[in-house]
């Protein structure tokens, strides 16, 4: 019995510090990453809606979005939606393009798509972000 439970303990924790860990996107702005973040552990406790939301912003079916969801954080396929959005190219595409450059950041990959800090789809992206962000707090509540 003592070792379930320590078996039990030992998950909970694991679990509770992979939720809690903190992802370094790589844009320069400080305040998007903090934004990303805590969209990140807000959406874990609601993916089903979370997929709803990024259909709502980006329009990307949410199929889809459940397929590729395996591959990478809640944060991080909202970013791999914005980036097939405004690059108008799917989401594999995207996630596979990603993958094979994943030590530069989601910051210099987002700007080979023409989304540069300051540019009008990066100000799009960091409203939209904190927005959504906000609703799933609300939500959690």
């Amino acid at each position: 019995m003592k070792k379930i439970l320590l078996f039990g303990l030992m998950i909970l924790a694991g679990t509770t510090f992979a939720m809690s860990q903190t992802i370094r996107f790589g844009f320069s702005d400080s305040a998007l990453e903090s934004s990303l973040n805590g969209m990140n552990s807000v959406a874990l406790y609601d993916l089903p809606g979370f997929y709803a939301e990024i259909n709502l912003q980006w329009g990307i079916p949410v199929r889809q979005l459940q397929a590729v969801s395996y591959r990478v954080s809640p944060a991080e396929l909202y970013l791999v939606a914005f980036v097939a959005s405004v690059s108008g190219k799917p989401i594999d595409v995207i996630l596979l393009s990603y993958s094979k450059h994943t030590y530069r950041g989601w910051g210099e990959f987002a700007k080979e798509y023409g989304i540069k800090p300051g540019s009008k789809e990066f100000r799009t992206f960091k409203s939209k972000v904190e927005a959504s962000k906000r609703k799933f707090k609300a939500k959690k509540r």
